[in-house]
């Protein structure tokens, strides 16, 4: 999925704008960005502590400072991903988009982007989730979806990470419910697991919950 799918329309701002109507839009739209635009190319971001700062609220937005930090943006044609790297690195609310010749297309929100990104990881379908806990040496993602699959499970998604010790957490995202064979062979395999989660288990959770209330209740 491509940063240009991703786009939401919002308002622009122009340098002659004053600050009070930058709130208001931002305030409107529930957002602490918005783009600056003259004549159809992307000028910079402006942000809402920026506006704060001014010492008027009618002082228009050109006479604040803009520099190289103030453009975030990202091309059409990249990766969501891309985008997800940008959003943390400037720690953004919103992310103009712009072609080569720097016209701007439009914004991708957080929330446009989360639910891309959870599309991609199988977060909206449903299926319990298995974190596998290993050496980085030892990862091997053919065996994995291989002993999945004789199990058969399929994997929606797999995520990892390393955390602080060195260690590899390799998240799978399944389409079953239901995981216990599953375990037991990764276990089988020498695999460590982590932890696991489904939905089978939280309504167990829920219902344990339930009858000790009525117990209480009934004593």
């Amino acid at each position: 999925m491509t940063a240009r799918e991703l786009i939401s329309t919002v308002p622009i701002l122009q340098p002659s704008d004053a600050g009070a109507k930058a709130l208001r839009l931002m305030n409107e739209y529930h957002l602490t960005q918005l783009p600056m635009v003259v004549e159809n190319k992307y000028v910079a971001l402006v942000e809402e502590d920026q506006i704060m700062d001014l010492e008027e609220p009618e002082i228009k937005l050109e006479s604040i400072q803009y520099n190289g930090a103030n453009r975030p943006a990202i091309q059409e044609g990249a990766h969501l991903f891309e985008a997800l790297k940008l959003f943390h690195e400037f720690k953004l609310s919103v992310l103009p988009v712009i072609t080569k010749e720097n016209d701007y297309l439009g914004i991708i929100t957080k929330d446009n982007l989360l639910a891309a990104l959870a599309q991609y990881n199988g977060a909206k379908e449903a299926g319990g989730i298995l974190a596998l806990e290993m050496d980085p040496r030892d990862y091997s993602l053919s065996e994995i979806a291989r002993i999945a699959e004789s199990n058969d499970v399929t994997l929606l998604s797999v995520n990892t990470l390393t955390d602080p010790s060195g260690k590899l957490e390799v998240l799978l995202k399944t389409n079953r419910q239901e995981l216990h064979s599953l375990v037991a062979t990764y276990e089988r395999f020498n695999y460590t697991i982590k932890y696991i989660y489904s939905e089978e288990q939280e309504e167990d959770l829920l219902k344990k919950n339930y009858d000790l209330l009525m117990n209480y209740i009934s004593m």
